[in-house]
C-alpha cells in the first residue's frame, strides 16, 4: 500500500473512530495525521514537513481548503474532487465518498462488464428529498418542513447547498464522472435548487397524482452530452418519487435496453467513512482513468408545468396563446386546479406544453413578461415522464 495519511480528520472524531474499529479497520487509527495541533491520545500527528515526506496518499474530509497536496487524494469534500478533475488530475483523485450514498451502485458499474450506460436519472441530495417528502405528506410549508428535516436528522448546518441545489450539482458532475468517464465543469450544467419552491404546486402536483422532486437527469452517448440538475414533475408511482424520507435513489439505462435501479439510505457517516475506505483500498494498486473533458452541455426537450396568475381570465388567456403559437410553443393541455385556484392577484391557471427546451421557453416565458401584464408567471417544472 502507498502510504498514507489524514490531512484532516471530521468534526465527529469519535464517531469516525467507532466506524473504523466496527469495520475491523483499526488499522488505519495508526496513519499519520497533518498538524501537531489536531493531536490527541489516538492520532500520531506530524510536522507539515515531516508528514509530506512520509505521505503519498492524503486523505480529506471536508473543511479549510490546503494550499498544497500529496500525489494523491481520497476525499469526502466534492468541491475539492471536483477542482482536482478541472485540473486534470483525475487520475490520482478518489472521491466515492464525495458522491452521496449512491457509490456502491456507481462503483460496481466502473469495475463489472455490464452493458454500457447511456442515461440516468438520480435523486443524490437526501436531505432536500426530506423536505419535498414532508411537504407532500404532511401538507408543511417549505419553512417548517426545513426545520423538520433539520430536527430528523440532527442537523446543525443551514443546508443552503442542499436547497439550492448545489450539493446535487457536484455530486452528479462527479457521478458523470465516475459513469461515463468524462468531465463537465460544474458551471455549464443547468442547476436549480428548491429554495423558491411553493406548497401551491406541490398540492397541484397531488391532486394530479404527480410529485415533485430535485433530481439529476444525464444522457451521454460518446458524443454529445445531457444534464440537467432541477427540481422535476413526475408521476408519483416512479421509482423517484418513491425515494422519499431521507433516501437516494439512481435509475440507470444502458445501451441494450436494460434498467438498473439502486436504492438506499442518504448519505451518512458511515457511508461517507465506507467509502474513503473503498478508495484507499482501491488506490493502493490502481490509478484511475483520465477522463474525456467536455465542453458543451446541451439541453432535453421535455414537457414542461407552467403555473400562470391571470387577471380577467378569459381575455388574458387568449392572449398568453397568441404568444405561445408565435413563438412555435404547442399546449398539450390547460388545467385550473380545485386547491387555491382563486388569489388576489386573479386565477390561478396550470398550462402543460409538448417537448421543448428550456432555452425556448424562456424567451416565450421573456415575451409575456413584456407584454402581458395581467398574465405573471408562478412556477414552472420539467415534466418526466418517459425514459
Amino acid at each position: 500500500m502507498r502510504s498514507a495519511g489524514f490531512l484532516n480528520l471530521p468534526s465527529w472524531k469519535e464517531r469516525f473512530q467507532e466506524i473504523l474499529i466496527k469495520m475491523g479497520r483499526s488499522d488505519l487509527l495508526k496513519l499519520p495525521l497533518l498538524g501537531r495541533e489536531n493531536s490527541d491520545n489516538t492520532w500520531s500527528a506530524f510536522d507539515k514537513e515531516e508528514f509530506y515526506s512520509l505521505v503519498q496518499t492524503g486523505i480529506c474530509f471536508t473543511g479549510r481548503p490546503l494550499s498544497d497536496y500529496p500525489e494523491r487524494v481520497i476525499t469526502s469534500n466534492a468541491s475539492l474532487a471536483l477542482e482536482r478533475l478541472k485540473k486534470n488530475l483525475s487520475k490520482n483523485t478518489f472521491y466515492s465518498a464525495a458522491m452521496g450514498g449512491t457509490f456502491p451502485f456507481i462503483k460496481i458499474l466502473s469495475d463489472c462488464s455490464i452493458s454500457k450506460p447511456v442515461k440516468f436519472y438520480v435523486q443524490n441530495d437526501a436531505f432536500s428529498g426530506l423536505v419535498l417528502s414532508i411537504m407532500e405528506k404532511d401538507g408543511k410549508s417549505f419553512e417548517e418542513a426545513v426545520c423538520d428535516a433539520r430536527w430528523r436528522i440532527n442537523s446543525d448546518d443551514n443546508n443552503n447547498f442542499n436547497l439550492h441545489g448545489i450539493c446535487c450539482l457536484n455530486r452528479l458532475a462527479l457521478q458523470i464522472a465516475e459513469i461515463f468517464g468524462c468531465f463537465i465543469n460544474p458551471d455549464k450544467i443547468l442547476c436549480r435548487g428548491i429554495n423558491n419552491l411553493s406548497n401551491t404546486d406541490i398540492e397541484i402536483a397531488k391532486e394530479l397524482g404527480l410529485s415533485v422532486r430535485l433530481i439529476g437527469v444525464v444522457e451521454y452517448d460518446g458524443r454529445s452530452l445531457k444534464v440537467i440538475a432541477e427540481p422535476c414533475i413526475m408521476p408519483g408511482r416512479y421509482f423517484l418519487a418513491q425515494a422519499r424520507g431521507g433516501s437516494e435513489i439512481i435509475y440507470l439505462k444502458t445501451e441494450d435496453g436494460q434498467s438498473h435501479v439502486y436504492a438506499c439510505p442518504g448519505s451518512s457517516q458511515e457511508s461517507i467513512v465506507r467509502g474513503i475506505v473503498k478508495d484507499l483500498d482501491y488506490s493502493s494498486c490502481h490509478e484511475n482513468k483520465e477522463l474525456k473533458i467536455i465542453d458543451e452541455v446541451k439541453d432535453f426537450e421535455n414537457r414542461f408545468y407552467l403555473r400562470f396568475n391571470l387577471i380577467n381570465i378569459t381575455d388574458t388567456l387568449s392572449e398568453l396563446l397568441k404568444i405561445f403559437a408565435r413563438t412555435n410553443i404547442e399546449i398539450e393541455k390547460i388545467y385550473q386546479p380545485k386547491v387555491s385556484h382563486e388569489t388576489i392577484e386573479g386565477n390561478q391557471l396550470v398550462i402543460f406544453t409538448n417537448p421543448i427546451t428550456r432555452n425556448k421557453l424562456n424567451s416565450a416565458i421573456e415575451t409575456i413578461a413584456n407584454k402581458l401584464k395581467l398574465a405573471s408567471l408562478k412556477a414552472d417544472f420539467r415534466i418526466i415522464d418517459r425514459g
